[in-house]
């Protein structure tokens, strides 16, 4: 099927640009501090503080402190990928697709290097928040099923559940790829894991050798 070829999406408006920051920097801010002080002893004044805005405000943006910890995990990419990736771009090849999509939410990328490693330090110690992220995870399948959906029709939850597992695991494996090499760009290094991921269906006449003399 040829697709026809659509106009690019619109920038979000400065509102909204604002509102996707606020949201980012309280995730950022509850992780900090729950490695710093622990969950319990974090409130969500606290984040809220830190973050320069009202407890109010707070709470437009995330229910509890756990849900801010845990982050805006619907949310795949900038809306603006979100829409070409829908209209079948911006390569026609899913998994490269897929992997621009997920990457165009690396910016700023130097504190989504730091959340990452907040994350890792927060599942060491802080066992709600594992299940948190298990619970999260579903929410992230489901989102991932709607992008699938939109763009090529009625997926199946099980097609879902695969991209949806398959993306988390290359994106962690990814920026675990980079603690040697801080300088490389997150982009790059889920790219690699994309490449990586496909050689394993490539036949190997060596290994198919081996194994049927």
């Amino acid at each position: 099927m040829v697709r026809q070829k659509v106009d690019t999406p619109p920038e979000l408006g400065l509102r909204e640009q604002k509102k996707r920051q606020t949201r980012h920097d309280l995730c950022l801010a509850a992780r900090r501090l729950t490695v710093e002080r622990g969950l319990d002893a974090t409130t969500t004044d606290d984040i809220a503080k830190a973050v320069g805005v009202s407890p109010r405000t707070f709470f437009n943006y995330y229910e509890t402190k756990l849900d801010a910890v845990l982050g805006p995990v619907a949310e795949i990419g900038t809306p603006e990928m979100r829409a070409r990736f829908i209209a079948g771009g911006p390569t026609g090849v899913l998994i490269d697709d897929l992997a621009a999509l997920y990457t165009s939410g690396y910016e700023p990328e130097d504190e989504v290097r730091e959340s990452i490693s907040l994350v890792a330090e927060i599942i060491k110690t802080e066992p709600r928040v594992i299940a948190g992220f298990f619970a999260a995870g579903v929410r992230h399948t489901a989102a991932v099923g709607e992008l699938l959906s939109a763009r090529l029709g009625e997926v199946t939850p099980q097609f879902a559940s695969l991209a949806a597992g398959l993306m988390s695991t290359l994106t962690t494996n990814a920026a675990m790829s980079l603690a040697d090499q801080p300088e490389r760009p997150l982009a790059h290094a889920l790219l690699e894991q994309c490449e990586l991921a496909a050689s394993l269906f490539h036949r190997d006449p060596e290994n198919i050798k081996e194994r049927h003399p």
